[in-house]
């Protein structure tokens, strides 16, 4: 019963464990979250460079750059409102993009504006504007926006809220916009995007992200749509985009805080990006670029914005919009699942059972020393097969820190739930032989087998001088035979634990109960240099004990209990004796007869109390009374008896 409650504990502790992992770990270890989420991407690429290595570059969206070589080539920037014009003008007219975003915004008045504007407001054009998301007390952008398109939006869907901080001035303002604010993580990464961002104060006022608002552009009536997530896999949220009212073309899932997960599925190498005085001097072909999306941004150093993310520590803020545009083309976004909890717990569920099972079959601690760091390695094995799977097959994204946490919480629970156990157990074991020895060779006994784990069977004994106690009930055997069992094992229950107490009250050590008597020593295991006052001062405490038994006898309906004593000190063997399959810890030798002698004549002598001459000149014979020489049995010569002085006539 005992060790299926032990199991039962190891079972409930490593479930705990999984529920710490997967409630309360994310909040605490969100660096080592964002850690495992990058490594997972990265790991993801890295497989598809090396299933897919024939794969072309992404040649549906293109990036054209303001970089180096276009400032060297066209002057720095900004450039005149003719030059961007003209950038725009041949995107469209001569490369036939379906589509250009501009991750530019134009917020002052500049000479030649009227020809800018005039790009600007061509339906395939997307621009900009800035939120601030973090409360900073930035001027509002407060006229000019063109009207806010109209999106279908539960009153309880999650909101990004912020005010519009940069925009084109109103002179330059396009129809159509889209915000381009990141969100970062508490790493300073950007792995998410918020697909709207609402006013603070307005908050049925929602601008679409730039990728959204570029992706509407190419449909002729597009309609704009949030709701929860259905089906057992699906998101908390998601964004629906459809052609007029029937057909949907793109669904973008959002996690619970409304956010979608920036799908980076390319490397720096893996987009087409285009400087763009090549794109102003037409030296790229012009089948390129045609029914592409553009989105035009800098790179160039001092007027790029710079980003972390998952796969690079320096990147172009054009790319997490390229890769929501290029997602949308494929309608293929990363999923985190509305149920994750659950997959996460039924993943855990059978290792969970599996390290209950294993610890359950194990015979030994060196099995069970292999089993656990066996199970961790396994653990995270199948957990990293489980979720890349996951991942790459399916674009679920299961939350990765619990399965790493798991098998590291579940082992420090369970290793604590067993250090408890064993020292539990080394107590009680220790316990249990303080019951039949003594307590300082039960605790010896006890190190000794968690150590080694055997049994020690070597000789264990020395000669050492100590006194020596019997104790007997006198006429125990008319008592037993004139009453019920029942009733005589509650007196001798009681009688003997008033004897053992009024020993160990005197730092003597039980040997063992005989019968319907009880032999006890002083001086070993540990030293006693007073050991025969200890023992009569002993002897005295047990006849006080005796006699407040008498009530308890008049209750039981017995005689009252009359005990003798014989004590006796000499030198004896002391220590573990028996053998490899019994052993008990006990004296031997000449004085322990002498003692048991010494008891049997109390009865002779009509005394409760006899000592034996070493004793008496042990305790240099004081508040003893000699009561004369007598022969013992099995000895040659006499033995001088004692008998404590001044005794209450109803103790003798």
């Amino acid at each position: 019963m005992q060790r299926k409650a032990q199991r039962a504990l190891s079972l409930i502790t490593a479930l705990a464990a999984a529920v710490f992992a997967l409630k309360l770990a994310p909040a605490f270890f969100a660096p080592l979250d964002h850690t495992l989420n990058d490594w997972r991407t990265q790991l993801a690429l890295d497989y598809a460079a090396i299933t897919q290595p024939s794969a072309q570059q992404e040649q549906r969206v293109f990036v054209v750059d303001v970089d180096e070589k276009s400032l060297s080539k066209e002057g720095p920037w900004p450039w005149p409102r003719t030059k961007v014009s003209g950038l725009i003008e041949t995107l469209i007219d001569h490369y036939g993009a379906a589509g250009v975003a501009l991750d530019i915004v134009f917020p002052e008045v500049k000479e030649n504006d009227a020809v800018l504007v005039g790009q600007l407001q061509r339906p395939q054009v997307t621009g900009a504007v800035i939120y601030d998301f973090l409360g900073r007390e930035q001027p509002e952008v407060t006229k000019g926006l063109p009207p806010f398109p109209t999106i279908g939006m539960p009153s309880k869907a999650p909101r990004t809220l912020g005010l519009p901080v940069s925009a084109n001035y109103p002179g330059l303002m396009p129809h159509r916009l889209g915000h381009i604010t990141p969100l970062f993580d508490s790493d300073g990464s950007l792995r998410h995007l918020p697909p709207f961002a609402c006013h603070t104060d307005r908050q049925s006022e929602c601008l679409p992200l730039l990728g959204i608002s570029a992706y509407m552009s190419l449909l002729s009536e597009p309609t704009l749509s949030m709701s929860e997530g259905k089906g057992l896999f699906g998101p908390a949220w998601e964004v629906v985009i459809k052609e007029g009212k029937d057909v949907t073309m793109v669904k973008v899932p959002l996690d619970e805080n409304g956010t979608l997960t920036v799908p980076y599925r390319h490397r720096l190498k893996d987009w087409s990006a285009i400087s763009a005085t090549d794109i102003l001097q037409k030296r790229i072909s012009a089948e390129k670029l045609r029914g592409s999306l553009v989105i035009i941004g800098a790179t160039a150093l001092g007027m790029s914005d710079v980003v972390v993310t998952p796969i690079s520590s320096v990147a172009s803020g054009l790319e997490p919009h390229s890769e929501v545009m290029v997602a949308l083309l494929d309608n293929n976004f990363l999923v985190t699942p509305k149920y994750a909890s659950l997959f996460v717990v039924v993943l855990l569920l059978p290792l969970a059972l599996l390290l209950f099972f294993l610890l359950k079959r194990a015979a030994s601690p060196v099995q069970r020393a292999f089993i656990v760091p066996a199970w961790m390695s396994l653990s995270w094995l199948s957990m990293t097969g489980i979720v890349m799977l996951a991942y790459v097959k399916f674009d679920l994204l299961l939350p990765l820190t619990p399965f790493a946490l798991f098998p590291l919480f579940t082992t420090f629970a369970i290793g604590s739930v067993e250090l408890y156990l064993s020292a539990r157990e080394k107590n009680g074991v220790s316990g249990l032989l303080a019951a039949y020895l003594p307590r300082q060779v039960a605790d010896k006994l006890t190190e000794r087998n968690h150590r080694d784990g055997k049994m020690d069977t070597s000789v264990d004994a020395s000669r050492r001088q100590i006194t020596v106690m019997f104790a007997d009930v006198r006429g125990f055997t008319g008592l037993a035979e004139g009453h019920h069992p029942e009733v005589v094992a509650r007196l001798m229950h009681r009688v003997f634990s008033e004897m053992a107490a009024a020993v160990v009250s005197h730092e003597g050590t039980i040997d063992k109960f005989i019968g319907d008597a009880v032999m006890a020593f002083w001086n070993a295991p540990e030293d006693d240099p007073h050991h025969a006052l200890h023992a009569l001062a002993s002897a005295q405490d047990m006849l006080r004990r005796m006699h407040q038994l008498a009530a308890y006898c008049d209750e039981l309906g017995v005689p009252h209990v009359k005990i003798g004593i014989g004590i006796e000190t000499g030198y004896a063997l002391v220590g573990n004796f028996g053998s490899e399959h019994r052993r008990t810890y006990t004296a031997l030798g000449e004085t322990v007869v002498l003692a048991s002698r010494i008891e049997g004549l109390t009865g002779q002598f009509n005394r409760s109390i006899l000592i034996g001459e070493a004793c008496a000149e042990a305790l240099h014979g004081e508040g003893l009374e000699p009561l004369g020489e007598v022969q013992i049995r099995g000895r040659q010569r006499v033995l001088a008896l004692y008998s404590p002085k001044h005794m209450p006539n109803s103790m003798l």
